[in-house]
């Protein structure tokens, strides 16, 4: 059964399939999980809480398109964020060929 790539929950998909439809879940909702708003993310170099709902581009910001990708401020003020968010990128997502 194919299953959400962003929550891993089972989908069910209506048939006959039309293009532009939506998968359903189990009890027949449309599954929508993008739409999750207010949930905090997961830095990307430490693990901790990214602290979504205080950040300063949470206006702007899609939390499930850039969730692998967010740092935490702790992170942020580390002395080389960037090699550190480079390492840990190259380390989660291997197939992107990142060379350090």
């Amino acid at each position: 059964m194919p299953s959400c790539r962003i929550c891993n929950k089972p989908l069910i998909w209506k048939k006959p399939y039309k293009k532009g439809d939506r998968p359903v879940e189990k009890d027949g909702s449309i599954h929508d999980c993008s739409r999750i708003e207010n949930e905090d993310l997961k830095c990307i170099i430490c693990g901790g809480s990214v602290g979504c709902p205080n950040c300063e581009f949470i206006e702007d910001c899609n939390p499930q398109s850039v969730s692998p990708l967010c740092i935490c401020k702790k992170c942020e003020q580390l002395e080389d964020p960037f090699i550190s968010y480079k390492k840990a990128v190259a380390e989660k997502f291997p197939m992107l060929n990142i060379k350090i």
